[in-house]
């Protein structure tokens, strides 16, 4: 049912309607501009990137979202991840996504912290980083000027050691192309 394929050039129109719908861009850091020459000029300059990998969320073969790895330091094990879907007529399934994520990121990757920053008003992110076994470790007070003001933003982080031992998600594995 749920798929990952890596970002490809077809996919950069789709994900720019995306990034820049209202339900998205309200919980990132950066607003951009609905300008294809950008986005592929943003692709073109992370595809080679070793130290992030995007991928298209699909059910069914229907594109749904973009999940990602950032900032990935593979000599101190760790890396931020991001995602969202794009496709409001799927995000029943929304916290169903994360562990395929998280089972790659520590089984395949080797990977001992996988962390996040959430902006403050994003509840239904942070009820599902508790969900999955998250630590909330810190609040960075007025961390992102946006729509003429200061947001805070929180910040949580999952562990290898915390994650091996939430075992009823381990059966969640797909593959994922780097």
């Amino acid at each position: 049912m749920i798929s990952f394929r890596k970002l490809e050039e077809r996919d950069l129109e789709l994900v720019l309607e995306w990034r820049t719908s209202e339900h998205v861009t309200q919980y990132m850091y950066t607003d951009i501009e609905k300008d294809l020459v950008n986005q592929y000029k943003w692709f073109e300059k992370n595809f080679n990137d070793d130290t992030q990998y995007y991928w298209i969320i699909e059910v069914k073969n229907t594109p749904i979202g973009l999940i990602s790895l950032n900032q990935l330091d593979r000599t101190n094990k760790k890396s931020s991840f991001a995602y969202y879907i794009g496709d409001l007529n799927y995000s029943i399934i929304a916290g169903r996504i994360h562990p395929y994520l998280y089972n790659f990121a520590f089984y395949e990757l080797g990977l001992n912290k996988v962390y996040a920053e959430v902006m403050r008003g994003n509840d239904g992110m942070m009820k599902m980083h508790k969900h999955y076994g998250f630590t909330h470790v810190a609040t960075f007070k007025d961390h992102i000027y946006k729509y003429d003001q200061f947001h805070d933003v929180e910040y949580f982080e999952l562990l290898a050691s915390d994650w091996t031992e939430c075992t009823k998600f381990h059966k969640f594995k797909l593959t994922f192309v780097l």
